[in-house]
């Protein structure tokens, strides 16, 4: 069979999509049904859902699904982007109904079904939910109503065990063991699973849902962790970096086939990351927005159900040029932010080795995020040569833990005493009180100290005074922090920032009281630091 797949209904015609993606992995051998589970998938599609898939999904599935020699999936980690509404829902929960009913049981020797789960993530649990509610759909042994009897799959019903609606707790057990579970991507901890899906990653604007859902795929037998989103914005980091990587790997790989060397051998040897599958339907960078070219290659689905390349055309009075281009057209927009900080000059204050003296002075930051779900706490000291240095030395969600996190840190370096906070008009005034109550100095940062705050941190930024360590939390939200105008200063803006940015207030809070305030430090003759050190992450 060709690489096209025109058995699958491939049309080549100016009214139907681009059936292949526009930048994609190339397979390491020629796929047919002994080298990939795609085929698979696409049969029990149709002959046990009874659903038609279009040509572009039984295309991804095929590559997507590419086996090794061994029987085991070749790609351990999948990024898919396509235009919105092209049926990314549909296939995934093809997808998810066959890993469930039919892979779970092909490996028993691997992976037994009794541990073969399938996990749905996404930012929020209704997004995740997606394609479980198709499957659930399929699979549902007790229909509520008419509606969803004639929705249900008789070929299925039998071996599903239960079905979990408690909220939180949502899943289907099969009577093989083999379970699909959704969860938000922020309370998937430490359970592995043989197959996850993580929907609507552009919404992932911090990297610690990422984080989670990525470990539990590692240590199971041919596992798949698949992130499918349409293009995202500068707020969507997570996929910006996977989307770089699955780029700069097709270019290697097109570089090699340049150069005439066998490019499969060089990536199944382990010279490239050949693990990593990369499928990206879009349009090209700065195509005109009615471009029926352009629509068509970031819309694949475009003419063999209701959308058609005018239906497409219709939004374009409709919607801001960006939000056409990266919900229909596929296109990263970055918007036209400039941070405070410029990122460039940031970097050039970085120290590995950078670190406050063990009879140093040492001011500490706290402050939380504007929604009260992140609390970060940062340090500042002066280094032996006399700069300032700054650090996150702790970052955790929600504010409680605060109190008694500080205390372990007293107890085990007496001499850090002094504790900077804001002091209005934010969530940190919680610890204003509470903090002077145990013993702690507390430096208010309010009014005109606000301004400061932002404006010397600057200015030690710029005049090359300032040193930190390497810390991509940090980094990240100099990337996107923003300031506003305050009566004839600058303070940094959290709501207009791209992300919360309270790790880099903690830092500018700490540096200001260090530098304005009277030391309250006693005299010591040694300090923990020498021995616990000052990164608490």
């Amino acid at each position: 069979m060709s690489e096209d797949y025109a058995v699958y209904g491939e049309v080549r015609d100016k009214a139907h999509g681009v059936t292949k993606p526009r930048i994609y992995t190339p397979p390491l051998r020629k796929l047919d049904k002994t080298t990939s589970n795609g085929f698979a998938v696409i049969a029990f599609a149709e002959l046990i859902l009874h659903v038609h898939l279009y040509p572009w999904q039984c295309w991804l599935l095929i590559h997507a699904l590419e086996l090794l020699e061994d029987g085991s999936y070749r790609f351990r980690r999948i990024i898919v982007l396509v235009a919105r509404q092209n049926g990314k829902t549909t296939v995934m929960g093809v997808l998810a109904a066959w890993w469930l009913f039919i892979d779970s049981s092909k490996h028993p020797d691997k992976v037994p079904p009794v541990k073969f789960l399938v996990v749905g993530a996404a930012q929020t649990l209704d997004n995740a939910k997606g394609p479980y509610e198709t499957v659930k759909t399929w699979c549902n042994p007790a229909p509520a109503t008419e509606e969803e009897s004639e929705l249900a799959c008789a070929d299925l019903q039998p071996f599903v065990q239960r079905i979990s609606n408690v909220n939180g707790e949502e899943g289907i057990i099969c009577r093989s063991k083999a379970k699909y579970v959704v969860r938000a991507a922020n309370n998937i901890r430490s359970k592995s699973a043989a197959r996850a899906i993580f929907d609507e990653l552009r919404e992932q604007h911090t990297e610690d849902g990422w984080n989670s859902v990525s470990q539990i795929t590692k240590a199971v037998w041919s596992s798949q962790l698949w992130g499918i989103s349409n293009a995202g914005d500068h707020r969507s980091v997570v996929l910006k970096k996977q989307v770089d990587k699955g780029r700069r790997l097709v270019e290697d790989w097109n570089a090699y086939v340049a150069r005439g060397v066998d490019a499969a051998q060089r990536f199944a040897n382990g010279e490239k990351d050949a693990s990593f599958g990369y499928f990206e339907w879009s349009a090209e960078d700065k195509c005109e927005l009615d471009d029926d070219e352009a629509i068509r290659q970031s819309n694949p689905s475009v003419g063999y159900g209701p959308m058609t390349l005018q239906s497409i055309k219709s939004d374009i009075d409709g919607m801001t040029e960006a939000a056409y281009r990266t919900e229909v057209l596929c296109q990263w927009v970055t918007a036209d932010i400039i941070p405070y900080i410029d990122p460039k000059i940031w970097k050039a204050g970085e120290d590995k080795e950078s670190a406050i003296p063990v009879e140093g002075r040492v001011v500490l930051a706290v402050d939380t995020s504007a929604d009260r779900t992140t609390t970060y706490v940062a340090a500042a000291g002066h280094r032996a040569d006399g700069l300032p240095h700054v650090e996150l030395i702790a970052r955790r969600d929600g504010m409680l833990w605060v109190p008694a996190y500080l205390r372990r840190l007293r107890d085990s370096w007496p001499s850090i005493t002094e504790v900077a906070v804001q002091s209005k008009g934010c969530p940190a005034v919680d610890f204003v009180d509470l903090l002077a109550a145990e013993g702690w100095t507390v430096h208010c940062i309010e009014g005109f100290k606000l301004g400061a705050c932002c404006g010397r941190f600057l200015d030690r930024i710029k005049e090359r005074k300032l040193k930190h360590l390497p810390q991509p939390a940090i980094d990240q939200q100099v990337s996107v922090a923003v300031s506003r105008r305050l009566g004839e200063v600058q303070v940094w803006d959290r709501q207009n920032s791209a992300l919360q940015i309270s790790g880099l207030i903690a830092q500018s809070e700490a540096l200001y009281a260090l530098e304005t305030t009277e030391s309250t430090q006693p005299k010591q003759t040694a300090s923990a630091y020498a021995e616990h050190g000052l990164m608490i992450l």
